[in-house]
This record gives C-alpha cells, structure tokens and sequence, in this order.
C-alpha cells in the first residue's frame, strides 16, 4: 500500500467515526438501545408529535420513536394501573408485576374507519357465532379458528352502533400476561392505543378514565 493510499484510508476512517459520532450524539436512543439505563423520574419531556403536544413525566415515558431528523412518530407509555396525577413516580422496569401496569402508544391516526365500521365490514366475515352476554357488561364475539383474529376475542358495549371495541389475547403476550386493547383517536390526526391486562376486563371503564385522566394531563392540540 502506498503511502498515499494509507493517507486516504485513514481520512476515510476518520471521517466515517466523526459522522457516526454526530449521528449517535443526536441519537442517544439509538446508542443505547437494549441496555440498561436509569429511567427518569423527575423530568419531563416535551414531545410534539402531529397536531398534538405531550408533557410526560419521565417515569411514564418508555421509548420514543423519530424519523432520522428527528420528527417524533410514536410515543410509547407505561402507566400504573391506578395512575393519578398525585401518584409516587413508579417507573417500569424489569422486575415489575406487568399485571399492574397499562401499556399505551399515541401515534398517526392510520385508519378512519369507525367503530361501527370495524365490527359491520371487517369483523363480522370473521365472527363464528353470535354475541354472548360477558360478565363485563360487554357483548363478547369469538373467531373462525381459520381467521386472521382466530387468537383473539371481541368485546363490545352495543351490536349495531359501538363506542367501545376491546380486543383480548387468548395467550400470554410476551409481556407475561393476556392482555386487552382499546383504541380511540385523540385528534383528528392522532390515536392512543393502549393495552391493559385481561384480568382487568371486568374493570374496564375504571381502566378508560385512568387513560382519559392522564390525557387530561399531559397532551394538548396545537393550536393552528
């Protein structure tokens, strides 16, 4: 190898190392991703996403996901079953009881289908028998075996007009726990979906006014 050739290569490696070093230092989330960090408890992040903007103390917030130029996408919290505004800060880890906790993502709103919608032109090709009474008040649908939904089971408040459609693993999800979903829009370009252990079907409008408080709290619509 010349020595013109080693003088190139060198500034070739080095400018390839100072370009990562500017991109992981605007991207720690990216540096660190899968190790062990300590979770914020006191601070809060001011993230604006669409048309909307979110204070989030920082023990709520588990992960955020951006574009490379760093536009906000996806929102990713974990919520303490109970939460209220005068809670401790209790921040998920590892070792915690996931029977316990809400899992929730405010991000674009993909799909402006109602409620109704859902349940009269998607769901209804795939129901295997018609709506029993569940102990939550709600109407449960089971699935065709052969179905795309086949491992879940449907819950709804009303049969031809529903403001509410929940959605529960029949299996462990790999948090540990079967869990409910529940999905509602927030703006007219943004939709917090959050999930919620089965276990807690039965409560499950304590659960939506814990989801509707911390809302209340920590995201507005921009204005414009």
């Amino acid at each position: 190898m010349t020595a013109l050739s080693l003088v190139l290569l060198v500034g070739l490696f080095s400018t390839a190392g100072a370009v990562m070093a500017y991109y992981f230092l605007k991207n720690p989330d990216i540096l660190f991703a899968g190790k062990s960090q300590p979770i914020p408890t006191k601070t809060t992040n001011h993230l604006k996403i669409e048309d909307g903007e979110l204070l989030v103390p920082g023990y709520l917030l588990a992960k955020v996901n951006r574009t490379a130029l760093r536009k906000v996408t996806k929102i990713n919290l974990t919520i303490p079953l109970n939460w209220t505004p005068e809670q401790p800060a209790t921040a998920f880890n590892g070792s915690s009881d996931t029977s316990k906790w809400i899992f929730a993502a405010v991000e674009h709103l993909e799909s402006r289908l109602s409620n109704r919608d859902w349940l009269t032109k998607i769901y209804r090709h795939y129901i295997a028998a018609p709506a029993s009474r569940h102990a939550s008040g709600l109407y449960r649908y089971d699935f065709k075996p052969e179905s795309p939904y086949a491992n879940i089971a449907l819950f709804t408040d009303n049969l031809q007009n529903p403001t509410v459609l929940i959605t529960c693993e029949s299996q462990t999800s790999t948090l540990g726990t079967r869990l409910c979903s529940r999905k509602m829009s927030i703006s007219p370009r943004l939709t917090v979906q959050y999930k919620f252990p089965r276990a807690q079907l039965a409560q499950w409008q304590k659960t939506h006014q814990t989801m509707q408080a911390l809302l209340r709290e920590i995201f507005t619509r921009k204005a414009g």
